[in-house]
């Protein structure tokens, strides 16, 4: 199918009383989520926010998110959803003042936590600002049809700042390069399974990473209802997939696992389930393709944006690749600033479209990833690493998500220089003990003998996005080995 472009305020258009969001209770249609996002987007104005300026916000994943998102990207504004548990943090207000964020929008009023650097306000404080300043300025101060003043030309677009997940330390924030032209909205693509035509997306990781969030916001744009599941549990999962006949879903591999694990499926099949945001061990990732069909559709990417994407039958041809590069994106491998040939690991680093690229940005963005790409360029991820042991270490932590049973693996430094290998799996009974091939692996790789550390799925620390928190893993590593488990 030709893509084509299309925005909420199109399709409010077209069908005002289309569903837009779906929240536990809450509800509401695109006519009244870009008439709300208009609004917010008004009340910023009134309230001396200039144009392009960021905005964080803690609101709830749901429709009073998803207006202030709309309102950011079609007036011209930043928005930096932030995690109230991340926000609460001593850290936290400091990743507010790195991009100078100039007001903090919650549900609301703030009550403790961490004085922030900016301004607090709520959303209904700034719809009813907005309604003040309409009624001050008469109808030449109201929008038109189109969310957009008759008499301004529309700003340029506006762009999302993201937390990065914070496995290795404490998170940062990046913030998405902000478009030349005015909002556009989406290209509507097949491969995404979403569209006016479509059924719901359904969000099953109700978190503000990039990974989660991307594929909601852009089903929302190209007219599919959003679905979101605050609590999660596989029979959930199932039940609103069901209910709401979801065309296209995200998973993030740890719920793929969990559902991997039950077995279950919903009853209405989807078109496409998304995935990303941490290595899917092969193993998963063939689960998954019995349960739920030819339908998976990874992607890898940073805060940045995404930069490859592999469809089942390229994955099934190619196992372990997380694909090739979107037009317009180079990926380079590296060492020691070195190019590097097909097959050999190195350093990844992206070349960004110019349309995606800051001017602070350098020409060739370090992921902090390493890899390798193939003779047809596709990539091959191993994990983070800087010096060569790391770089075998996250070798050694690839070829254990290859073993029989293993559902997640991760190698870290503990006393000295052992690596400890924490390994999850599924069913005890049947998990063949891997201890004998990690052993050999290590030894082939030259490096020490590793202590393995087993676990049952979904028993290891992770991020709210499913993954791992390398950093928990390593005070569990130096700790002696029966604390950690």
């Amino acid at each position: 199918m030709k893509p084509y472009l299309w925005d909420p305020w199109a399709t409010a258009r077209t069908d005002p009383d289309r569903v837009a969001v779906i929240a536990d209770g809450e509800e509401s249609t695109y006519g009244d989520l870009t008439g709300r996002a208009d609004a917010l987007a008004r009340g910023l104005r009134a309230h001396g926010i200039a144009d392009g300026a960021i905005v964080s916000t803690d609101i709830p994943t749901g429709p009073a998110f998803f207006a202030l998102a709309l309102a950011a990207l079609r007036h011209g504004f930043g928005l930096f959803p932030i995690d109230p548990d991340l926000l609460a943090l001593p850290a936290g207000p400091s990743l507010l003042a790195s991009v100078a964020t100039a007001a903090h929008i919650s549900a609301e009023p703030r009550a403790g936590g961490p004085a922030l650097p900016c301004p607090v306000l709520t959303d209904t404080e700034l719809t009813a600002r907005a309604a003040r300043a309409a009624g001050a300025d008469g109808a030449d101060g109201a929008d038109g049809a189109d969310g957009a003043s008759a008499s301004v030309p529309p700003p340029a677009a506006g762009r999302l700042v993201f937390a990065t997940s914070g496995t290795t330390g404490l998170p940062q924030a990046v913030a998405r390069a902000r478009p030349r032209r005015p909002y556009r909205g989406v290209a509507v693509l097949e491969r995404y399974g979403a569209g006016a035509g479509r059924g719901p997306h359904l969000m099953a990781n109700p978190t503000y990473h990039l990974g989660t969030l991307g594929p909601a916001l852009y089903a929302l744009q190209a007219g599919s209802a959003v679905v979101v599941q605050r609590a999660w549990s596989c029979g959930a999962f199932t039940e609103l997939a069901d209910r709401h006949r979801a065309d296209s879903v995200m998973l993030s591999p740890d719920r793929l696992i969990d559902l991997v694990g039950t077995g279950e499926a919903p009853h209405h099949p989807f078109r496409v389930v998304l995935h990303g945001g941490a290595a899917c061990p092969p193993a998963v990732k063939r689960a998954a393709m019995d349960l739920f069909g030819p339908v998976l559709h990874e992607y890898y990417g940073t805060s940045k944006g995404v930069i490859t994407e592999i469809g089942t039958a390229e994955w099934l041809a190619r196992p372990g690749s997380v694909g090739r590069p979107l037009p317009g994106i180079r990926v380079e491998i590296t060492r020691d600033g070195r190019p590097l040939t097909a097959g050999e690991t190195g350093d990844i680093g992206i070349r960004l479209r110019a349309a995606d690229r800051d001017p602070s940005d350098a020409d060739v963005l370090r992921t902090g990833d390493v890899g390798h790409v193939d003779d047809e360029g596709y990539l091959f991820v191993l994990g983070r690493a800087e010096s060569p042991r790391e770089i075998r270490m996250a070798r050694l932590e690839h070829d254990i998500r290859l073993l029989p049973g293993v559902t997640d693996a991760a190698v870290v430094d503990g006393a000295g220089d052992e690596p400890v290998c924490f390994v999850e799996h599924g069913d005890g009974s049947t998990f063949p003990d891997p201890v004998t091939a990690i052993e050999a692996t290590a030894d082939l790789l030259e490096l020490p003998s590793p202590r393995t550390v087993l676990a049952s799925s979904g028993s290891l620390p992770r991020t709210p996005s499913g993954k791992l928190r390398r950093a928990d893993l390593v005070v569990l590593a130096r700790s002696a080995p029966d604390d950690a488990g």
